[in-house]
């Protein structure tokens, strides 16, 4: 099903939306962790926040930091972020880990990974596997139940999130969720067109990211890179939330009906009005809040 779709050509922005824009362009200049602590002001309470590390596909150490949502043992969800395989961090996704453990009773594993251009693919996606198996391990002794693991993401979050599922496939993931992710190397799609020069991400933007990411150019061939490419069937019930105002938001559309074709039991929600990285802009934007409310209940099997 699609919910909440809009005529993108309207642009029509979402109460609050031209606010974070101007925020956005604001904090810019004054680095990550400026932009982390102001989005992250307000964020829900959550039982127990712990920072962790596992080992990375190198043997490297990775930081990794678990939101507990209630006492007792809790499924898990593996959450991944975004960044353009290059950038981002877990603080910049403070409010949206907090938000779905504290609404989901799920608890949230958001970890770090390689980025490039020093570690171009499959250097990333490889620590996010070795997240999992980490977490399949030491998850009893952190009370998660690790029969109920979803792995989810934003934007390359998102890619790795499916790459990770399609690479682990064969190990009972329970639920993929799926923020505004890049599935596919096509910048001619709709949205690509439409929404070419921003607001927000650009296709200029898209392109050079993918070059840092996959100097090879293998992203014609490689289903773990572009996963539109990939055998999907048997993978797990999956949400993918989609930005109206995105060059991404054809992906999102293309890997629904990709997922479904494959036998997937899949939901599509385009949120209208709202640019790439909404999810985080909580404290502005209401429209982010009422998502991860949406892919909370996901999560938890409400309707």
């Amino acid at each position: 099903m699609i919910i909440g779709r809009r005529r993108a050509e309207t642009m029509d922005f979402a109460p609050g939306m031209a606010e974070v824009l101007a925020e956005d362009a604001r904090l810019s200049p004054l680095g990550d962790m400026a932009a982390a602590t102001f989005w992250a002001e307000g964020a829900r309470h959550v039982a127990d926040i712990r920072d962790l590390t596992f080992e990375g596909a190198a043997g490297q150490a990775q930081a990794a930091r678990l939101y507990r949502s209630r006492e007792g043992r809790t499924p898990v969800l593996l959450y991944i972020h975004g960044g353009g395989w290059s950038g981002g961090s877990i603080a910049l996704n403070e409010r949206a880990a907090r938000e779905l453990a504290a609404e989901s009773g799920w608890s949230v594993l958001s970890i770090s990974y390689r980025l490039a251009p020093a570690h171009p693919f499959p250097a990333g996606l490889d620590d996010c596997r070795a997240a999992l198996a980490w977490l399949r391990r030491e998850g009893p002794a952190l009370g998660l139940d690790t029969d109920r693991i979803a792995v989810g993401g934003t934007s390359a979050g998102a890619n790795l999130a499916m790459a990770t599922a399609l690479a682990e496939k064969q190990q009972g993931l329970a639920k993929l969720l799926l923020f505004y992710g890049v599935f596919g190397a096509d910048f001619s799609t709709p949205s690509y067109e439409r929404f070419a020069a921003g607001p927000g991400l650009t296709r200029e933007r898209m392109q050079h990211l993918f070059s840092l990411y996959d100097p090879q150019g293998e992203r014609d061939r490689e289903p773990l890179i572009t996963p539109l490419l990939a055998d999907l069937a048997g993978l797990p019930p999956a949400l993918l939330i989609a930005a109206e105002c995105d060059v991404l938001c054809s992906d999102s559309e293309r890997m629904a009906d990709a997922l479904r074709r494959a036998g997937v039991e899949t939901s599509l929600h385009i949120e209208p009005g709202v640019t790439h990285g909404f999810i985080n802009r909580g404290r502005l934007l209401p429209a982010a809040t009422a998502a991860l409310h949406r892919a909370a209940g996901f999560l938890a099997g409400r309707p």
